[in-house]
């Protein structure tokens, strides 16, 4: 509901941390909040970024062979 009922500031917040993530190199993004997770494939999906996005709990299941990360489809190389 943060990204809704305050846009400006979350959509500042996400713009920054996304830059960040593009600074480090990495090619996954590993997060607990899903809320946050969904806003930052959001945008990372729409600046074209390879970043695949992951909840920890996929990570510590050992799902993520299995599952497409958060905003792809099931070829987890093209994002949506």
């Amino acid at each position: 509901m943060f990204c809704v009922k305050y846009l400006e500031i979350s959509t500042r917040m996400v713009s920054d941390r996304t830059a960040d993530v593009a600074k480090t190199g990495a090619d996954t993004l590993l997060a607990g909040d899903l809320g946050c997770l969904l806003n930052m494939a959001g945008r990372l999906t729409r600046q074209s970024s390879a970043v695949r996005v992951r909840h920890v709990a996929e990570m510590l299941a050992g799902m993520t062979g299995d599952v497409p990360p958060i905003g792809h489809g099931t070829d987890d190389s093209r994002p949506r």
